[in-house]
């Protein structure tokens, strides 16, 4: 892996630490989008599994591997860290894969009826 795209993939993970586990947004600018290729992505669900897998009750997760879960109508390439009967069931992953997309085409809906909110109240230039 290139050093540019080690050094944003670790800079990711103390994001991730900082933020306390979990899900949290990631913000990156445009030439770090660049750098966020399906390789670091994969990189980060593998380290991010075996973080969890330190965790007390959560030791199976070290066992998990990365699905491709595929391009839906709002979510593209969404990739998942699955346990491996999972990766090996196309079935569950299109469930994952259809509820990621749901969940995506709700963010972008609130995301836009935030901006609308805000251009009404004058709160943007937009």
């Amino acid at each position: 892996m290139p050093q540019e795209q080690f050094d944003l993939l670790m800079e990711v993970i103390r994001e991730y630490v900082r933020a306390g586990g979990g899900r949290f947004r990631l913000e990156l600018e445009p030439r770090e989008k660049e750098l966020f290729t399906d390789e670091v992505r994969q990189e980060l669900l593998n380290l991010l599994g075996l973080l969890g897998a330190m965790q007390p009750g959560h030791e199976d997760r070290a066992d998990h591997v990365v699905a491709h879960l595929g391009d839906g109508e709002h979510a593209k390439a969404a990739m998942s860290l699955v346990p491996p009967d999972v990766a090996d069931d196309p079935d569950r992953l299109r469930a994952m894969r259809d509820k990621l997309d749901a969940q995506q085409h709700q963010r972008k809906q609130d995301e836009h009826t935030v901006e609308d909110i805000a251009r009404a109240s004058g709160m943007s230039d937009g």
